[in-house]
């Protein structure tokens, strides 16, 4: 098949991650995909199988299979000669559903909670899109924790609507009989991410943040902590929290986009998304050391459930395009 994706740009994001990810299993199967956005260049940050072309050339190619999540490359996309148009829905009330529905595009969603808001939402049929992890590289490490002190890792983006860092924050900074432990957060500034998370960051003592990980420095910060936290709201798949979870972490999270995959009290704590609820997960955590070895074993196995290869090839047969062998040279 030619597959043709389109993305606003190659930056460090997860929705971003998902494209490259995907174009690779692609690839992978013999399939010819093209990535199409405004710049063109390839992506610097992860490697990438297919092609990448400027958003402009968009007009005069032409694939049997369309795809974007993004209602910034929408007319591109739309005017693109496809046989299948495909808009795959990656955040709650995506506004670019509407566009996409205009032009008899069909539906994805990368979360089942999400494929049944949309569902409900459109009266339209919704292709699974949910998963999404390289069990390359995202694996545990052995030796790569210290005993003392204990390493909570979480996502530094400073978006409280969505990301609850800030929550985060609160909770820490009123843990208390807990052995003792740092929190490091992670966050990427550039071009398209340009607000610094540590300009008035409520961090208390043992906080800290690392800004700007190469993809080899982010597997080792998974690889090094205990606990990974997060406390998403309106996500559709939390990239974040898998990834922790892949590589050997007791994980932290509210409900939103990790219901797919972390189960309360089996392989992760899922509470509520409020400070209070968070602190005595926390707390729980990191003072029962039987229990974040527990999930620390359980999550490798369940993130071996979903990765991208996995996903490239559900997609792909919800479409009715039989599945092709994965080339692994």
């Amino acid at each position: 098949m030619r597959i043709s994706t389109f993305l606003p740009h190659v930056g460090v994001f997860g929705g971003v991650r998902r494209f490259i990810e995907l174009g690779n299993s692609w690839s992978r199967m013999g399939h010819e995909v093209t990535l199409y956005h405004p710049g063109g260049e390839p992506p610097a940050w992860l490697p990438y199988r297919g092609q990448t072309r400027p958003l402009t050339d968009s007009a005069s190619g032409r694939a049997d299979l369309a795809i974007t999540a993004d209602p910034h490359t929408l007319e591109a996309f739309t005017a693109h000669r496809a046989g299948i148009h495909l808009y795959y829905c990656v955040i709650e009330n995506d506004p670019g559903v509407a566009g996409a529905r205009d032009v008899s595009a069909r539906l994805a969603a990368n979360s089942s909670a999400l494929r049944r808001s949309l569902a409900r939402r459109t009266r339209l049929p919704v292709l699974d899109g949910a998963g999404g992890i390289n069990l390359d590289q995202f694996h545990p490490a052995s030796a790569a924790r210290r005993a003392t002190p204990l390493r909570v890792l979480a996502n530094g983006r400073r978006s409280r609507a969505k990301k609850g860092t800030d929550l985060i924050l609160q909770a820490v900074r009123g843990l208390r009989r807990v052995p003792e432990f740092e929190l490091v957060l992670f966050d990427h500034v550039d071009e398209h991410n340009r607000q610094d998370p540590r300009d008035g960051a409520p961090l208390s003592a043992n906080a800290r943040f690392v800004l700007n990980p190469t993809q080899d420095e982010l597997v080792a910060l998974y690889q090094s902590a205990d606990v990974f936290i997060a406390a998403e709201r309106k996500a559709g798949w939390c990239n974040t929290a898998l990834e922790a979870m892949a590589s050997g972490c007791a994980v932290v999270c509210t409900s939103s986009g990790t219901a797919d995959f972390a189960r309360n009290g089996d392989n992760a704590l899922v509470t509520p998304r409020h400070p209070w609820f968070l602190r005595a997960a926390l707390r729980r955590v990191l003072a029962d050391g039987v229990l974040r070895g527990r999930f620390a074993a359980a999550g490798p196995p369940e993130a071996a459930r979903w990765s991208w290869d996995r996903l490239a090839e559900k997609l792909l047969a919800q479409l009715g395009v039989a599945a092709t062998r994965v080339v692994t040279s």
